[in-house]
């Protein structure tokens, strides 16, 4: 963690690089390069992705003076520690930070370090949504994050180029989480509706029937339009239907059998007989 002075001194480097050209600007961010090169040493050691992200939180501090400084000098030269930083933000669960510095990577069109292999839209959203699909696949009654960050992160990227599944993984992250607001069933049908127009198997059909059912309900005659516990039996209904497509899964009866447990068996066809003929000549089953 940076003292105050320390933070200041980055935070004073980072600006002045973007405005004057000279050798011991340039030195600072070679400076703050290398310290990114150790770290990431440090993480690739480390095999456990929640010790990682823990690291990760521990290690941003040291590199705040100089976030604050390239976000304040707004000048948006190339810059593989702040573009690796929004990423390392989003790992650590800081996703206020992570977006505040997205925006600035993309409003300057920054290019991501190679290692990552996307554009800075596509690795934001593919960050952000794909612990959160996992996680409202676990128990789709909770969302992981606020959809807040999800609608602004859809608001920062409406205009960039990604892949059709990739935002149509957006889409769903957003419909997902707008499901348990009664209120807001009908936007998130409409999310669901583009997502799965991007991407046919973004495996959002049962959703969307679902959720066009439970609308129908609340439109019908002698029905309070205002009844919360549509987004919740709506909710329910998928909580059921993922707990039993889990337990009919190959791996469910895997586990089950690792762990000494039957699957009862299905009841047994009758064996057919042999028939064979007695001595007086007439047939009988063995």
């Amino acid at each position: 963690m940076l003292t105050p002075a320390q933070r200041h001194f980055q935070n004073v480097m980072a600006q002045r690089r973007g405005t004057q050209a000279n050798a011991s600007d340039f030195t600072a961010y070679e400076q703050m390069l290398h310290r990114l090169r150790l770290d990431k040493v440090k993480l690739k050691s480390i095999q456990s992705k929640t010790v990682k992200a823990a690291v990760k939180q521990s290690l941003i501090g040291s590199y705040q003076g100089w976030i604050d400084g390239v976000l304040s000098a707004d000048t948006g030269q190339s810059d593989d520690v702040i573009t690796t930083l929004m990423i390392w933000n989003i790992d650590a669960g800081n996703l206020d930070d992570a977006l505040r510095i997205a925006e600035y990577v993309l409003r300057h069109k920054l290019n991501m370090p190679d290692q990552f292999e996307r554009t800075p839209a596509t690795a934001l959203v593919d960050e952000i949504c794909d612990p959160v699909l996992v996680a409202f696949n676990r128990d789709p009654r909770i969302a992981p994050i606020d959809v807040s960050l999800l609608l602004r992160l859809d608001a920062m990227t409406n205009a960039e180029d990604m892949p059709d599944p990739v935002r149509a993984k957006l889409f769903k992250a957003i419909g997902y989480s707008l499901r348990l607001d009664s209120q807001a069933l009908g936007s998130a049908l409409a999310y669901l509706q583009q997502a799965i127009t991007l991407f046919g198997k973004i495996g959002v059909k049962r959703d969307i029937e679902l959720l066009q059912r439970a609308i129908k309900s609340t439109q019908e005659p002698d029905t309070n339009n205002d009844n919360p516990e549509s987004a919740t039996e709506l909710v329910a209904t998928i909580t059921q239907e993922q707990q039993e497509a889990v337990a009919s899964s190959p791996e469910s009866a895997a586990t089950a059998r690792r762990a000494g447990v039957k699957k009862t068996a299905a009841t047994p066809r009758p064996r057919a007989t042999r028939q064979t003929k007695t001595r007086a000549g007439k047939k009988t089953a063995q």
